[in-house]
């Protein structure tokens, strides 16, 4: 008698078999053993098929949920990894923020260029926009600067505090820095929009999401020689790849980065426009600036209005103000000042170019609160950076830091629970990545700004002591002034 075999198939019966085992149901799945017992094989139609089917199928099963874990695990992990990229590193406090996005220090923004969709006009035909590289690309072969035109003040300083004195006419009538040539507001216009360029720039952007990506940015600038120099705000090009400047007429030029200053918010380019004749601007003297003067704005407002005009006053001559950590003393205007102005010319009645627009207040509930630098700071500046490419003896910290003002920031990048001013830097041979800095020359430090304004009123080559929270211990370092040189300009060792 053959012996029942449990783990076989009914349905796949020999001839013996079928002389043993009484089928109870139509389907097959039932039986009664020779002994008179009744069993009941569970085979649902899924499941119908050989043993070696049902196995191979075990085995898909088996392998099917192994793979759905992994995934699993592959999903949890990628979302941990996209949700640290997106927190990014974190670098020192930059106001690098897109006009369409305001960034603010003490209520001042920065005009930045206006970021766009990556596109600039005349993309997909052929460009003439040339790569700027690391250092100054000319050497060698940018023009002298002979025939920029500064006029000198005309008014006096008689009591030394650095402020014109008023003067009036023999009709009383204060006199203005435009002097006997008041001319209209579309006379001053006809005279000189033609200085003013309308600038647009690439630049390379590092995503954790997107990889590299090019994207572009807008600003203004102004003619200064007929070598073909142009001033604008080192916001408006820092980190560009690219530059094209863009005249009134629509004639464009690629430009090269002669050199930028992060700190006077000067830039300048330079155009290789050949024996095209270029309309310059004629620098006026700032310092004969009076409160209540006419003045005119000219730019390229959201970076697609170039040669915009717009009108306002003088409302302070001398205004300090701090932007990303630097103080500035600027010219307040009324007029009207938005994204894409940035670079652009300030001019009085008499047609001259008496500062260069580079802030605005971000606060949406006030108007008429615009910045300009004066022409007689940026008249040197632009003077240095021709010459060595950067302001010299400009003095320097030599490392950067940081603000932590959360215990989150704290842990994450410095395994610590305090607060306050980290070294960001992990090249400089006396500070370390991760110092806490506590107080500079005895004074209790609170914030980068603090040390920032404190550098500043120093000379290079002077000497700073910190003391500084590391390893779980005070400690005392002494640190000397050095130069700031753009990383442009450094040269390898």
């Amino acid at each position: 008698m053959s012996q029942f075999d449990p783990m076989k198939d009914p349905t796949d019966k020999t001839d013996t078999e079928r002389n043993t085992y009484t089928y109870r149901t139509d389907d097959g799945r039932g039986y009664t053993n020779p002994d008179g017992s009744h069993g009941f094989i569970y085979n649902p139609e899924g499941m119908k098929g050989d043993r070696k089917t049902r196995r191979y199928r075990g085995v898909m099963i088996a392998l099917s949920t192994v793979i759905a874990a992994l995934l699993l695990v592959i999903c949890c992990l990628a979302g941990a990894f996209f949700a640290l990229g997106n927190l990014g590193p974190v670098t020192p406090p930059k106001d690098t923020t897109a006009d369409t996005n305001q960034g603010t220090s003490d209520g001042i923004s920065i005009q930045d260029p206006d970021k766009g969709d990556g596109t600039l006009p005349g993309d997909g035909e052929e460009s003439t926009r040339p790569v700027i590289t690391p250092g100054r690309p000319l050497e060698g072969v940018l023009p002298p600067m002979t025939s920029i035109e500064k006029l000198p003040p005309k008014r006096q300083d008689t009591n030394g505090d650095g402020i014109a004195e008023i003067e009036t006419d023999e009709n009383g009538q204060v006199l203005t820095s435009a002097s006997d040539a008041n001319m209209t507001v579309a006379t001053v216009v006809n005279l000189v929009s033609a200085s003013v360029v309308e600038i647009t720039t690439e630049t390379v952007t590092q995503s954790g999401y997107l990889g590299q990506y090019v994207s572009a940015g807008a600003g203004s600038g102004v003619i200064i020689s007929k070598e073909g120099y142009i001033v604008t705000n080192h916001h408006v090009v820092e980190g560009a790849t690219a530059i094209t400047v863009r005249l009134s007429n629509g004639t464009e030029f690629g430009a090269y980065l002669v050199g930028s200053d992060e700190q006077s918010d000067i830039a300048v380019l330079w155009i290789d426009a050949g024996s095209y004749p270029l309309t310059v601007a004629t620098l006026g003297a700032s310092f004969d600036l009076v409160v209540g003067e006419d003045i005119l704005a000219i730019g390229n407002p959201l970076g697609s209005l170039g040669g915009t005009v717009t009108e306002g006053m003088i409302s302070a001559t001398a205004r300090q103000i701090s932007v990303s950590g630097n103080v500035m003393t600027l010219l307040q205007v009324s007029a009207p000042i938005n994204p894409g102005n940035s670079g652009g010319g300030l001019f009085n009645m008499a047609g001259e170019l008496v500062g260069i627009v580079n802030a605005k207040v971000a606060d949406q509930t006030v108007e008429g609160l615009g910045f300009a630098i004066p022409v007689d700071t940026a008249y040197d500046i632009i003077l240095e950076i021709v010459k060595h490419g950067y302001v010299q003896g400009r003095p320097a910290l030599g490392f950067e830091v940081l603000d932590v003002t959360s215990f989150q920031t704290a842990m994450r990048y410095f395994n610590s629970i305090y607060t306050g001013v980290y070294v960001y830097d992990k090249n400089h041979a006396v500070m370390q990545y991760g110092d806490l800095i506590l107080s500079v020359n005895g004074m209790k430090l609170s914030a980068a700004a603090e040390l920032q304004a404190m550098v500043s009123e120093m000379e290079v080559g002077d000497t700073l002591e910190f003391v500084v929270y590391r390893n779980r211990e005070k400690k005392t370092v002494t640190v000397k002034v050095t130069e700031q040189i753009p990383e442009t300009e450094k040269k390898p060792k």
